[in-house]
């Protein structure tokens, strides 16, 4: 019983560091809006709670994505009730819609009703905590092992961060998981309910985003490793099929109004990953190796440990927890685009692994004989735990620092309002400050460069806005984007900067034509 409590006590400790780490910083930026994808789910749940709208090409985004709209339509019901109850709101239309002049550049009326979606994606941030740490104490059979995993989970930077956003990615990894603890339960069980249960895990992963369904290799695997081959005969597959498609359908209600279309956004997002994207491209093996590495250090090489020693020692449960991470690592590694959101479903793996190769070897080292080699022994493991446990928590804390800082989106939007007089011709591109359209002329570009320097001169514009989040990327890669960095130079050079902001770590370049 004592044990118990403190099991108890120790992993309510662990989801109020990650409650505290999710909630610090998830205002970021509101009321303006300044990640490229947040604005488009949050307008495509609030249409569908608005209109009830199933036609996928109604939708400012793809309809592979439903699951982030149906879940957060839904979280607009007591929200407007709440509004509707104290008369701010008169019908569900009075609900604010976010304004985006271009990718990266937005503004909402209203916070709440953008921060709403951001506490949803933050609850399930935390469940994949809980769900890690059952996980390890469960199929790992040590309590230690779900607790430290779920610590590390709990303060991973990369989950931290996107546990704050209106995306699909946290989501993802919340269904992997429960589709894995389905998976350590059907090699452990024969009952109906498990199937029923991983079936509708897939389902609801398939509506949110398709790169996760890799786990249901795990899922096949535990079963035939019970079933041997005849498990392809067995009902409970047909039984988890049938939940699967249940799931998805109720999660997808798109496919009722245009099944092609919602079949052509899937195929769209596996195409985009492989044609490329600015900024986004490279070696994405190097890329990958190189971001593990950045946000995990030791615990990944502990991770990679870990599969090596439970492959040697023929362990079911390592074995089974290493097929997706290692599955799903090649699998990305394979497309020319490579970002942090398609690595975020490893991590969960990573920290598991990791978290069991701590424990065994700490089991190893209280089995020493000589009390002298123990100790040393013991002081070196502490040494590497305490060091591979500050890279991730100084990394989640330097980065909500940075996000949370002032920046020059929100500076050099300040400067144009004070010293820009109302009606000025401004253009700006992707990922530049919010200028009020109501108090200036302004045109969106998504790159300056999408016409020439004159072009400007010539249609009356007096100000132009360049985004580091935009041209940045260029720069980075020179080898790779000396065209684009050449365009861009004939701007600088042609015309007259009149500020440069270079406010928390990212530059907004203004100029004027005349």
């Amino acid at each position: 019983m004592k044990r118990a409590n403190t099991e108890v006590l120790l992993i309510g400790v662990i989801l109020a560091v990650a409650l505290l780490l999710r909630v610090w910083g998830i205002d970021f930026g509101l009321p303006y809006l300044y990640h490229p994808d947040e604005p488009r789910y949050v307008l495509s749940a609030q249409r569908l709670f608005k209109t009830f709208d199933i036609d996928p090409h109604n939708l400012p985004d793809l309809s592979s994505s439903s699951f982030v709209y149906v879940v957060n339509a839904l979280a607009y019901a007591p929200y407007y009730l709440a509004g509707k109850l104290s008369g701010v709101f008169q019908s569900p239309a009075d609900i604010p819609e976010p304004r985006l002049l271009v990718t990266g550049t937005g503004h909402i009326a209203q916070s709440g009703a953008f921060l709403l979606g951001r506490i949803v994606t933050m609850l399930f941030g935390i469940a994949n905590v809980l769900l890690v740490f059952w996980i390890g104490r469960r199929w790992l059979k040590s309590p230690v092992i779900g607790l430290l995993a779920a610590f590390m989970l709990a303060t991973s930077p990369v989950n931290v961060y996107h546990s704050r956003l209106v995306t699909p990615d946290t989501f993802v990894v919340f269904f992997v998981l429960a589709a894995l603890w389905g998976a350590t339960q059907i090699y452990r069980s024969d009952e109906r309910m498990p199937f029923v249960l991983t079936g509708v895990a897939l389902g609801c992963l398939v509506s949110t985003k398709i790169n996760g369904i890799i786990i249901v290799f795990p899922v096949l695997i535990a079963h035939l490793f019970r079933k041997s081959l005849k498990g392809f005969l067995n009902t409970n597959l047909l039984l988890m099929s049938a939940a699967s498609i249940l799931a998805y359908a109720a999660t997808n209600p798109y496919i009722f109004g245009d099944p092609r279309d919602v079949f052509m956004d899937i195929v769209y997002e596996g195409a985009h990953y492989a044609s490329g994207h600015a900024g986004m491209e490279g070696s994405s093996l190097m890329w990958y190796l190189g971001y593990m590495w950045q946000t995990a250090g030791i615990i990944s090489i502990a991770a990679v440990l870990e599969i090596l020693r439970g492959l040697r020692a023929r362990s079911t449960e390592i074995f089974l927890l290493s097929v997706f991470p290692l599955v799903y690592f090649i699998f990305i590694s394979s497309f020319v685009v490579r970002n942090d959101r398609t690595f975020l479903p490893l991590t969960p793996f990573l920290f598991l692994l990791a978290a069991s190769f701590l424990v065994h070897l700490w089991r190893q080292i209280k089995g020493l004989r000589s009390e002298r080699l123990r100790q040393i022994s013991i002081s070196v493991l502490a040494l590497l735990a305490v060091t591979g446990l500050a890279l991730p928590i100084s990394k989640t804390v330097t980065d909500t620092l940075q996000l949370t800082a002032v920046d020059s989106r929100e500076t050099s939007r300040v400067w144009i309002e004070e010293n820009l007089p109302p009606g000025t011709k401004i253009a700006i591109e992707a990922y530049s400050p919010f200028v009020e359209p109501g108090q200036y002329s302004v045109q969106p570009f998504w790159m300056m460069t999408d016409h020439e320097p004159e072009w400007y001169v010539d249609n009356g514009f007096e100000y132009l806005v360049f985004s580091q989040g935009m041209y940045g990327r260029f720069y980075a890669g020179p080898e790779k984007y000396s065209l684009e960095i050449s365009r861009y130079e004939r701007f600088f050079e042609r015309f007259t900067p009149v500020k440069i902001f270079r406010d928390g770590d990212y530059e907004i370049r203004l100029y004027r034509t005349r």
